[in-house]
């Protein structure tokens, strides 16, 4: 199974851009206007969230916000085999911002982050993503163990054009930060979800004749779902490689984020094997030449 989060350092080779807007649009605070300055949603829900957000076109360059995305999905589409990227926010926290305790099991199979701050730089403490840690501990031998701290979650600092991919689902935060008040010395990140999107296609074959074949087979893949992975909750991505004349030569395993929801759950191992074994036996149509079929099957309760 896939780790629970990924980080990856140097991300967006124009990241130095998207913080020039960030810099120009607060330099100069004595010459903020209402039409350029007053866009800012301080989003306050009591005992949970506290910190400023807004659509990221109103401070940065659509085109440079567009250009992140298209690489965000490229990786996300190869890598995961997920294509569905949300338009992200552009959020702000200074002293007193915070996120307290939630998941986003209903929003993405991956939340992500993507850092605009300043980090080596910083005049505050916290600002990182607290994200807990996957391991048993209710009816284990971990209750009767001391610990804290890091021993329970992981602390993922915000560096300069870091990315941070993460399951949507495991219990996550943004400790409080104690600090500056000048807003371009705050935690600055674009952040949003990632989760499956229609049947992918590269190389001879059509998106299209991909996806017809893959739906036709669909109610057969759900009921290994709903069977072969009974109690299991999440989703399996994988990539056919295709000849020519349809029949799949390779299948690849991108994503498997499969949890149980209920003791005595199916084997995620066992769960993926029948998929696999499911895919390959699908014929699709000739083509002149090779081609990447990438195919998200869903398991337990679905996305909002």
């Amino acid at each position: 199974m896939l780790p629970g989060f990924s980080v990856i350092d140097d991300f967006f080779p124009e990241a130095r851009d998207l913080r020039g807007g960030i810099d120009a649009h607060f330099a100069s605070p004595e010459k903020h206007r209402a039409d350029s300055h007053q866009v800012w949603n301080y989003w306050h829900v009591p005992g949970l969230y506290t910190y400023l957000r807004t659509s990221p076109e109103k401070v940065l360059a659509r085109p440079l916000v567009e250009r992140f995305l298209s690489k965000l999905r490229a990786l996300a589409l190869f890598r995961y085999g997920l294509g569905q990227i949300t338009w992200p926010y552009l959020s702000l926290y200074v002293a007193g911002c915070q996120q307290g305790l939630h998941n986003d099991s209903r929003n993405g199979r991956l939340g992500y982050v993507y850092s605009l701050t300043l980090w080596d730089e910083r005049k505050f403490l916290g600002g990182e993503t607290l994200i807990f840690k996957e391991q048993d501990y209710f009816g284990s031998a971990a209750i009767t163990q001391a610990n804290a701290g890091l021993g329970l979650y992981e602390l993922v600092p915000a560096r300069f054009n870091r990315l941070l991919l993460f399951d949507d689902r495991l219990l996550h935060a943004v400790p409080r930060i104690e600090g500056t008040m000048v807003p371009q010395e705050g935690r600055i990140v674009l952040h949003g979800h990632v989760s499956e999107g229609p049947v992918a296609a590269t190389g001879a074959l059509a998106q299209a004749a991909a996806a017809a074949v893959v739906e036709e087979a669909r109610p057969a893949l759900d009921r290994i779902a709903e069977h072969e992975g009974a109690g299991l909750a999440g989703l399996v991505s994988a990539r056919l490689t295709l000849e020519g004349g349809g029949a799949a030569v390779k299948d690849e395993v991108l994503f498997d984020r499969l949890l149980p929801t209920a003791p005595g759950a199916a084997s995620p191992e066992a769960a993926i094997a029948a998929l696999r074994a499911a895919l390959r036996k699908l014929k699709f149509p000739a083509a002149d030449g090779s081609s990447l079929v990438t195919v998200p099957v869903p398991f337990g309760a679905r996305l909002r």
